[in-house]
């Protein structure tokens, strides 16, 4: 069938069609080509014209099977891609691969023999598909993570607690500083957080009252360390309004972080106590002071220097920035 001669029929189809409309010929020629392929494949109307299907919108690795459908579709009436809906790879103008529904039709209704293809350009719908179910699979990690986690603040609150009620107080804390940093990354939907924003979080309160300052330079922080630095600040904090500083009403806490002026970037952390009641080493490190240390070393690479100051309890840890910041 010449170009430009389409059935009247046909040629309906093609202009009323919410889809891409491709017809080509017994020899894979395309026949027909309506607005949408153009739109989707980059080729107008008149490009296309005359031009082989296999060599324009077929990936290199799927021609020799298309051009073998056709012959086998011709020489038996056998087709088993014809009138059922196909997932395939298709390229543009430019050879951009992306993924199409196709439909094929073998028709004769509209004078000679023919193959009649609508296709839909699914890439985004399957690219959506797949971010949903990325988000569910990190979603379901996250979860079981964070039970781990919540277990081992159980399990070791638990082996350090007198009774009950010290149980009951100290885990609730915990809980409510897990809580508050995971509340952080919903709200960047877990994404990098600036960690000024997470020491605000934890001791806003304590600043507003004037009774805490933080400061540094801007710097993000992975999830991970959102949840690790929120734990490391709240059994700070939480140690700081028991016995320390804060316990007290002039006593004063500074949390602050500097990075290094020379490669490799190196990070600092510390934590500084001030007007609170005479501090003096324990005999016996609690749970806390293992915590710290332990969460510190994890974190930074490298032991933590927790003085028991007389003036107030002081903690610093250092690290390289690629390790602190940027660990998954």
């Amino acid at each position: 069938m010449p170009w430009g001669l389409l059935h009247p029929g046909l040629q309906n189809v093609l202009d009323t069609a919410l889809d891409a409309v491709v017809v080509i010929d017994i020899d894979g020629l395309v026949i027909g080509w309506n607005g949408h392929a153009e739109t989707i494949f980059g080729w107008s109307a008149d490009e296309a014209q005359g031009q082989r299907l296999s060599e324009m919108i077929i990936p290199n690795s799927h021609r020799d099977a298309h051009e073998r459908g056709i012959s086998h579709y011709l020489a038996t009436g056998d087709g088993p891609v014809l009138n059922r809906r196909i997932e395939v790879p298709a390229i543009n103008r430019a050879g951009a691969e992306f993924s199409v529904e196709l439909s094929v039709t073998a028709s004769e209704q509209f004078g000679d023999r023919m193959f009649i293809g609508f296709i839909r350009d699914i890439s985004e719908l399957k690219a959506e598909a797949e971010r949903q179910q990325r988000i569910l699979q990190e979603s379901e990690h996250r979860v079981k993570n964070m039970l781990t986690v919540v277990q081992a603040i159980a399990l070791q609150t638990a082996a350090n607690s007198p009774d009950m009620e010290s149980f009951k107080t100290s885990f609730s804390g915990r809980l409510e500083s897990l809580a508050r940093a995971h509340q952080l990354l919903v709200g960047q939907v877990w994404q990098d957080v600036a960690i000024s924003a997470l020491a605000d979080r934890v001791l806003g309160a304590e600043v507003v009252a004037g009774r805490a300052r933080f400061g540094g330079p801007e710097l993000l922080l992975k999830a991970g360390q959102v949840l690790g630095l929120s734990m490391i600040l709240h059994e700070l904090y939480t140690n700081a309004i028991k016995y320390g500083a804060l316990s007290t009403a002039d006593g004063q806490v500074h949390f602050e972080w500097k990075v290094s002026n020379e490669e490799p970037l190196e990070l600092l952390i510390s934590w500084r106590e001030s007007r609170g009641p005479a501090v003096k080493e324990p005999v016996r490190a609690g749970y806390g002071t293992r915590y710290l240390r332990a969460a510190l070393t994890g974190m930074f690479g490298q032991k933590p220097a927790i003085a028991f100051h007389p003036d107030g309890l002081r903690c610093e840890a250092r690290g390289l920035l690629s390790r602190v910041s940027h660990n998954p």
